[in-house]
């Protein structure tokens, strides 16, 4: 009797859990794929309750899914969601139109950064013209075809760059160790302006660059700025790092650009 009671709640536990699990998104190189057959990376929402949810990231990695990010969304009742993970957050709006939402993504400061068209609320599946911005201002636009993102763009100075991604390459430029090495390198290289940090000055620094058919970040530009000792402090530490492969076209190396946020801040 013991053992059948035993039984009954791991099926039970398990009926739940699969009951939480109502989405699940599968990609290849970030587009949306019908299976799982094939897919490098799913999204797994997972809900809890009418007005929360865990989304999870994960990758296909030595034959299994790892989780690479797992954040909590909560449900408002103004038409607008909060995404965290602990250690930042940022919000969303969406309005339901016909076939769709429009979505409006804000940082932890309230600025709006991302905006565009999407089959659902959570923007797994986006369509049409997504616009980037900084500060009201729009810095890049990505183009989504049958949920399939196939241009995408930085804006500066009236030029529309190719961006890093499977829109303009069938393999990314990579740095060693990837976004997490590239990040350490940055924070290892960068040097504070001892005049700035005398003086209270702080800011984040926007650097746009090219990675070019080399491995090499090059056309290195302040896309957005702020003091001038900070500026020239983040180009200086984008240009040290060094260790890109390139990415590919048509098995060629072609150039790509991408932006490095670099935030300076007293501690």
């Amino acid at each position: 009797m013991k053992n059948f009671i035993i039984l009954i709640a791991i099926i039970l536990t398990c009926n739940s859990t699969y009951a939480q699990q109502d989405t699940i998104v599968y990609y290849k190189n970030h587009t949306p794929i019908a299976s799982s057959n094939g897919a490098d990376q799913q999204v797994v929402i997972q809900q809890n309750n009418r007005m929360s949810s865990i989304m999870m990231t994960c990758s296909w990695k030595d034959n299994k899914w790892k989780v690479d990010k797992t954040e909590i969304i909560k449900l408002k009742k103004d038409g607008s969601y909060k995404v965290s993970n602990g250690t930042s957050h940022y919000m969303r709006s969406y309005k339901k139109i016909k076939d769709g939402y429009e979505v409006q993504e804000f940082n932890h400061e309230g600025k709006l950064r991302h905006k565009g068209l999407s089959r659902n609320r959570f923007p797994l599946h986006r369509v049409g013209q997504w616009q980037n911005l900084h500060d009201n201002k729009v810095v890049g636009i990505s183009i989504y075809k049958e949920e399939a993102m196939i241009k995408s763009y930085i804006i500066a100075n009236d030029k529309h760059l190719p961006t890093n991604t499977y829109a303009n390459a069938d393999s990314l430029a990579i740095y060693k160790d990837g976004e997490d090495g590239y990040e350490k390198a940055i924070s290892e290289t960068v040097e504070y302006p001892r005049i700035c940090q005398e003086n209270g000055i702080t800011g984040r620094v926007l650097v746009l660059f090219a990675i070019d058919v080399n491995g090499s970040p090059s056309e290195i530009q302040i896309l957005k700025g702020a003091d001038h000792h900070l500026n020239v402090a983040a180009a200086t530490a984008v240009k040290s790092c060094k260790d890109w492969t390139p990415a590919f076209k048509d098995g060629k190396p072609v150039k790509l650009y991408q932006i490095a946020p670099i935030d300076f801040e007293l501690r």
